[in-house]
């Protein structure tokens, strides 16, 4: 018996990616000698005696986040189409400059370096701020929607994503380096508590069924109805059969531990 989320390592490379990448920013912040983050702005760490550990947080955090954005658009499926690839193209993207913000400066040609630099940190910021939203968007009307089949998220996280859209702004207005880190801090978060919600979720290799644990039962008692049915239909012999017995056993065993 598998379950889809269970299964996905791309969910755990996020959570990995997120909290590695970002301890190691945290600490080249900390190792950095004067470093004051009213007064300097995070990419002034690649210039540090810690760029190192400024770089490869970077990369790592950019470059693992990706699978994870691809997956997170095969669990809301049928709604907005085109927001949810507008959403998971712009993750692509953001996440690629992310990485490329770990690139350390080369002094042989600076001018040059600041200009690239400036590009992917302000698509890193802002791409990463706009598909938050979008995510955000769809999390918050999918359990309106009739014909929406994924994951139902907690409607905080839909409003924490739409928050940090407004830090966006005031970024943008004030262009002050403490702002900067409250909205990555804000962005990391938000990654990593869709990640947790989406591993609260058992996915039974029937596409749009999810169910967390405390549901088993309810789960247990649809699978076997739905089992019954087919049994009717005379159709003991298709794979979807086939699926229900193997959920009903996996299911049947997890409520009698919880017994």
């Amino acid at each position: 018996m598998r379950y889809k989320i269970g299964e996905k390592m791309e969910i755990y490379f996020a959570l990995f990616g997120v909290l590695f990448g970002g301890l190691l920013i945290v600490l080249a912040a900390f190792f950095t000698p004067g470093y004051n983050p009213l007064k300097n702005t995070i990419s002034s760490l690649g210039n540090g005696v810690a760029k190192s550990l400024f770089s490869i947080g970077f990369v790592v955090m950019g470059s693992m986040s990706i699978p994870f954005y691809i997956q997170l658009e095969r669990e809301l499926v049928n709604i907005k189409e085109f927001i949810r690839r507008l959403a998971t193209g712009l993750a692509i993207l953001s996440n690629l400059c992310i990485s490329l913000v770990g690139i350390i400066p080369d002094e042989t040609y600076i001018d040059i370096f600041l200009i690239f630099h400036s590009f992917v940190a302000y698509i890193s910021f802002v791409g990463t701020s706009v598909y938050i939203g979008l995510y955000s968007f769809l999390m918050y009307i999918g359990p309106k929607s009739k014909l929406y089949s994924g994951p139902k998220f907690k409607r905080y996280q839909a409003y924490f994503g739409f928050f940090i859209n407004g830090i966006l702004i005031l970024l943008i207005a004030t262009n002050h380096p403490l702002i900067e880190w409250i909205l990555m801090i804000f962005m990391w978060i938000w990654g990593v508590s869709t990640a947790i919600q989406m591993l609260s979720f058992k996915f039974f290799d029937i596409p749009g069924i999810y169910y967390r644990k405390t549901q088993f039962p309810e789960a247990l008692e649809l699978f076997e109805e739905a089992l019954q049915i087919l049994d009717r239909l005379d159709m003991r012999d298709e794979p979807i059969t086939g699926t229900l017995k193997k959920n009903i056993e996996y299911l049947r065993n997890r409520v009698k531990e919880k017994s």
